[in-house]
């Protein structure tokens, strides 16, 4: 396994690289980096960084062996966060469509990791859940150092990198949950009730996380379709926020909520969803039997 990187219109293996561009820099017993959470820690994942190590005149000469063939498969972007946190009504026109109330300041909740799977995995229905279960388009970030009390302003310099995000809901459940004064957390910890990827995307390559086109579609149809600008809370008021309770880790992923347009999904279902620049992410529905 390797971390894959699309450079100059051709994918290559970065971690393959980054082991020659350490060689060529003397270093005899270089550190294998085969993941992109490992990436992230040690705080390589930048467009900069990544730039600067396959444009080493020994990394060029080898450019041919770090070329991947066509029958790689997507892997998560972040496969063991400590914790993935969720932000709630952060539309007002998905807050309407609910019928929930404005909130004055960001509402969040968590997902488990464990419901974690990558662009291409099947999303699976358990053959003992009944009622609506919905699909949820969000822009995800990823922390890429620890961070506590972190002022708004100083926010985006502790993000590596944005990616999308599929927050599958059991509906019914959830609301469920809500009238019985429960929390969230089951409705959206179901195992791949998390969707996300294909790529993380290094935060210095997204210009205005504040302002990418966001897209869902279900079987071709558009469902959700809508721009970050119209969040309630901007992505650095999220970090900033949420900070002030929790440190922050890299690796962390924070999703920062749905626009309007959520709706059912059914066995058998393609869900589709591209972000400007982050690519797509596709999955399919499969009840379980």
């Amino acid at each position: 396994m390797g971390i894959g990187v699309t450079f100059q219109k051709e994918t290559l293996d970065l971690s393959q690289a980054l082991d020659v561009y350490q060689r060529a820099l003397g270093n005899p017993q270089p550190t294998r980096i085969a993941f992109l959470q490992v990436l992230v820690e040690m705080g390589y994942c930048s467009g900069e960084t990544i730039r600067s190590v396959l444009s080493e005149s020994w990394v060029l000469s080898k450019k041919k062996e770090l070329l991947l063939n066509s029958d790689y498969h997507y892997g998560l972007p972040i496969a063991r966060p400590s914790k993935i946190i969720g932000l709630g009504r952060n539309y007002i026109a998905h807050a309407k469509e609910l019928h929930h109330e404005i909130p004055k300041e960001p509402l969040f909740f968590s997902k488990a990791p464990s419901a974690l799977i990558p662009h291409g995995a099947d999303i699976v229905i358990p053959k003992w859940l009944n009622g609506r279960i919905d699909h949820e388009a969000e822009l995800a970030l990823v922390i890429g150092k620890e961070g506590k009390n972190i002022p708004e302003e100083d926010a985006l310099s502790y993000i590596a990198g944005y990616t999308i995000l599929n927050d599958i809901t059991a509906r019914t459940m959830q609301k469920e949950d809500i009238d019985n004064h429960k929390p969230w957390f089951r409705s959206k910890s179901l195992d791949t009730f998390c969707p996300m990827g294909p790529f993380l995307v290094p935060a210095d390559e997204v210009k205005d996380p504040n302002n990418l086109e966001i897209r869902l579609t279900v079987n071709g149809t558009i469902r959700q379709q809508s721009n970050t600008s119209a969040m309630i809370f901007s992505v650095p008021a999220i970090v900033s926020h949420l900070s002030t309770y929790m440190t922050l880790k890299p690796g962390d992923v924070i999703a920062t909520g749905t626009p309007e347009g959520v709706s059912p999904v059914r066995n058998g279902d393609i869900i589709e969803i591209t972000i400007t620049g982050l690519g797509k992410l596709r999955n399919r529905v499969v009840k379980e039997t």
